[in-house]
């Protein structure tokens, strides 16, 4: 067992890297970060290759970058962004990566100071005092199994592990799913020469086209950014932060009303796609990708193809599966090579928490029982960064990473000072 920590930091997505630029900025430097993958940001790193952020303003707290990087950044670009800003804020050399965690216990410290936090992971036991989970909304593949599935002589892949459709060209391939990975993947697969792609819908959801969109999302970015610009007018890191805080400071009767301001103006661009059996869902988009985790389908392309009769849509759901194929639940039935599952992904933080049900809503995606700003309502050294609900999360990663990062080494801080009155010791 290596020394104990002040803090582990579990992910080295945007989150932890940045949770860990802060508590370096702020004077912490026993902590380490735990990355099961070989890079920063590994879930981008292993995506499928035509992935791009949709957001074109994506940044990380008090660095832009050296290079210039495309508006929408590729996979890759995401990847030398992150990197760029581990090495900026000298944090790369505290991740381990190569590194799995299979489990977390709290226990009691040998020198009887107190309880500690203890992560088994692949290689080793740690120790620390506070522990900080930024695993993600996307750490777990959903992976759902169909009757007959044994009998299916073709391949099933989940969209994690799909790359590109060069190994697809001339076979029949059936997408299920109707989010981002599903429509890209499909459309993906049309332009590597698949013979025939079908796309498995089984419920409804809302289609925007990506530049109407943007244009909607720009104006609500432009208020925002008009917005911080104010609380921005000095120049100062303090003044920054204070933004920062301030930004991620509201409550549940103020998320609601920005939920439903936000939603009624981008519906106005929705597509109507019902002529293809794709319809609308009931609730509004951002509401559903807030509270349910559904986030809305963005085209790129798939629609033109689709129309073009190039992707064809099935609206129905499984009966099971054949040697050869598929048997739906309306009655049609194909042959199929391959199925690939857009069927999404899971936080999956209870897989290696003990007592999940102490510190996860068990109704509501097992996501962190947390007071908003990331901290867990159970434990003051326990902190979820990246699971809070917020209408524009991914121009948010950084404020709850900082912030929380701040919050930490003033907490740790704090203890340090009160031993030392308490103990009249050096700590």
């Amino acid at each position: 067992m290596n020394a104990e920590r002040d803090v582990i930091i579990i992910g080295a997505g945007f989150c932890g890297i940045t949770v860990a630029a802060s508590l370096k900025k702020f004077g912490i430097d026993n902590f380490a970060v735990i990355e099961k993958g070989e890079t920063v940001t590994s879930i981008w790193k292993n995506a499928y290759e035509r992935l791009v952020t949709q957001n074109p303003y994506f940044t990380l707290p008090f660095f832009e970058g050296k290079k210039k990087y495309s508006t929408f950044k590729t996979k890759d670009e995401m990847v030398e962004y992150v990197t760029e800003y581990a090495s900026y804020f000298q944090v790369y050399s505290h991740i381990r990566f190569g590194e799995e965690v299979q489990g977390i216990t709290k226990v009691h410290s040998q020198n009887q100071t107190g309880e500690r936090w203890q992560i088994q992971t692949t290689k080793d036991i740690l120790q620390c005092k506070i522990l900080v989970i930024c695993t993600g909304l996307t750490n777990e593949p959903v992976i759902p199994h169909f009757l007959g599935q044994e009998n299916f002589s073709g391949k099933i892949i989940h969209s994690s592990a799909y790359k590109n459709g060069i190994p697809y060209q001339n076979q029949n391939i059936l997408v299920i799913g109707s989010g981002n990975s599903a429509a890209e993947i499909a459309l993906d697969l049309y332009e590597h020469n698949a013979t025939d792609v079908h796309m498995l819908i089984r419920g409804k959801r809302w289609v925007f086209p990506l530049y109407p969109r943007l244009r909607s999302l720009q104006y609500w970015l432009w208020q925002s950014r008009a917005y911080l610009k104010r609380l921005f007018a000095r120049s100062t890191t303090d003044s920054k932060i204070e933004a920062m805080e301030k930004a991620i400071d509201f409550s549940p009767e103020e998320l609601q009303a920005d939920i439903e301001e936000t939603d009624r103006f981008i519906q106005r661009f929705a597509l109507d796609l019902s002529a293809y059996s794709i319809y609308p869902e009931s609730r509004g988009a951002i509401d559903l990708e807030i509270n349910q985790g559904r986030v809305a389908w963005v085209d790129r392309g798939t629609v033109k193809q689709i129309k073009k009769g190039n992707i064809k849509v099935i609206f129905s759901s499984i009966q099971q599966l054949t040697k050869t194929g598929v048997i739906f639940a309306n009655g049609e039935s194909y042959d199929y090579d391959a199925i690939i599952l857009g069927t999404g992904f899971r936080p999956g933080i209870n897989k290696i928490l003990r007592q999940p049900e102490l510190y996860l809503n068990m109704s509501d995606r097992l996501l962190p029982k947390t007071d908003g700003k990331c901290q867990s309502v159970v434990d003051p050294t326990l902190y979820f960064v990246g699971f809070e609900k917020i209408v524009g999360r991914s121009a948010t990663y950084g404020y709850y990473g900082w912030c929380t990062g701040k919050k930490i080494a003033f907490q740790l801080l704090e203890r340090r000072f009160s031993l030392r009155r308490e103990f009249n010791v050096s700590i």
